[in-house]
């Protein structure tokens, strides 16, 4: 699922930094947004890396996320760069279960709000615009 050169603490962060950003776009996190990150960080990033470890990468930077009340626009930047400068080690597999995770999570309290679709919308083009240059 995870390439195994993405499989170390960095690329957990950095999810993190994603998740939050989501989560955030539109200012607040719910409960049910918070739900939904831990549905997913279950279902798909809980199995590789160190299974405990690699949840509670993803649970501390959020926290330190939202104790630094960190916006969501630096939290998408920083995975963003992350994703540029390593974009050849994402493959489609799992650039679809990020994108998959990230709109669960937008539509997990009410539907989709207009920050909420900028941001996914930003990182569709970032994952899959960039996966198709990728291949040319």
């Amino acid at each position: 699922m995870i390439p195994e050169q993405l499989q170390n603490e960095e690329f957990y962060q950095k999810l993190a930094h994603l998740f939050y950003a989501v989560a955030m776009a539109d200012k607040k996190m719910v409960i049910e947004e918070k739900r939904k990150i831990v549905l997913y960080v279950e279902k798909y990033w809980s199995h590789s890396f160190n299974k405990n470890e690699s949840k509670e990468v993803i649970y501390e930077t959020m926290r330190e996320l939202i104790r630094q009340q960190t916006t969501s626009e630096d939290a998408f930047e920083v995975f963003k760069t992350y994703y540029q400068n390593r974009s050849n080690d994402f493959s489609d597999d799992l650039c679809q279960k990020i994108m998959e995770a990230a709109d669960a999570i937008a539509t997990s309290f009410s539907k989709r709000n207009k920050s909420e679709l900028v941001l996914l919308t930003k990182l569709h083009n970032l994952l899959f615009n960039g996966f198709d240059n990728r291949l040319n």
